[in-house]
């Protein structure tokens, strides 16, 4: 199973740079993308700073979260149940283990933690540091 990073969810709705590569990993995985109350809160907080910084009008904010809801109600995405207990203790491990040599932030591992505890094989990210923390945790990265 692969496991996609908010970052690159993200450019499934905004054209951003590497959104081509984003949508390939998607289709080519084979499986719905897994997503957690993380991921949709950070999303949703993502599309709200682009429009914060005018990156995109209000209007086009509010129609992102909308689609991002329809493409939720229409399982476009598998919603993954999560312990939240669990994550965290799997984070601090991470952290202990692997923070000094991949400076990754707990934010970041949060989603190495969420693939391991979904059983991904695959962790797809386009950010440096979380792609060192998936490795140090096993995970073979896409990125």
């Amino acid at each position: 199973m692969r496991y996609f990073d908010t970052g690159v969810l993200l450019k499934l709705y905004l054209p951003e740079p590497r959104a081509a590569e984003a949508v390939a990993y998607v289709n080519a995985s084979g499986n719905r993308p897994p997503i957690t109350p993380l991921h949709e809160l950070e999303m949703r907080s993502a599309f709200r700073q682009k429009a914060g910084r005018g990156e995109i009008t209000l209007m086009e904010c509010e129609a992102l979260i909308v689609q991002m809801e329809a493409d939720l109600s229409d399982g476009v995405y598998e919603r993954a149940a999560v312990v939240w207990p669990d994550i965290f203790a799997a984070v601090e491990s991470l952290s202990s283990e692997h923070g000094v040599s991949t400076l990754c932030r707990s934010l970041d591992m949060l989603h190495v933690a969420l693939a391991q505890q979904l059983g991904a094989t695959e962790f797809c990210t386009f950010d440096h540091r979380q792609s060192l923390m998936a490795l140090a945790a096993g995970l073979m990265v896409l990125k």
